[in-house]
């Protein structure tokens, strides 16, 4: 879970890279267990979207492109950087969502026992609280 950012100032790239993990968690999570995907992670991908937007437009995360702010708001600005900027940034922000993708699925298939467990319980019950949530990772 995410704790808000509203007593923060900054957000690391480390935290928000995490954070597209945990966002595409969901789409992960059906693959794996189901072979099929839903509509069901649709505003999750949309989030980790502008997210990885904005790390590479606002706030200069990208080694290829660099420490540029991009998200002018008058589409002429953007041709000072060339013809290819906006192909460069979304190759850059697919790569983010790619890799966080990936990564969400390591962790599911690593801790796929524990993912069944849960399945069970919420099949049993329908509910579960975060104490009973957090006990199959204990």
């Amino acid at each position: 879970m995410y704790k808000t950012n509203e007593d923060k100032y900054y957000v690391s790239r480390t935290e928000m890279e995490e954070k597209l993990v945990a966002l595409l968690g969901g789409r992960a999570a059906e693959k794996i267990a189901l072979n099929d995907i839903s509509t069901g992670a649709s505003n999750d991908i949309e989030v980790a979207t502008n997210i990885a937007r904005d790390m590479v437009t606002v706030y200069g995360m990208s080694d290829n492109i660099g420490p540029i702010y991009l998200k002018q708001k008058d589409p002429y600005e953007r041709q000072i950087f060339g013809e290819n900027i906006d192909d460069a940034v979304g190759a850059e922000v697919k790569t983010l969502i790619d890799i966080a993708y990936k990564r969400a699925q390591e962790i599911i298939l690593a801790h796929m026992d524990k993912l069944q467990a849960v399945a069970e319980k919420l099949l049993e019950k329908e509910i579960i609280s975060a104490e009973e949530f957090e006990t199959f990772f204990k």
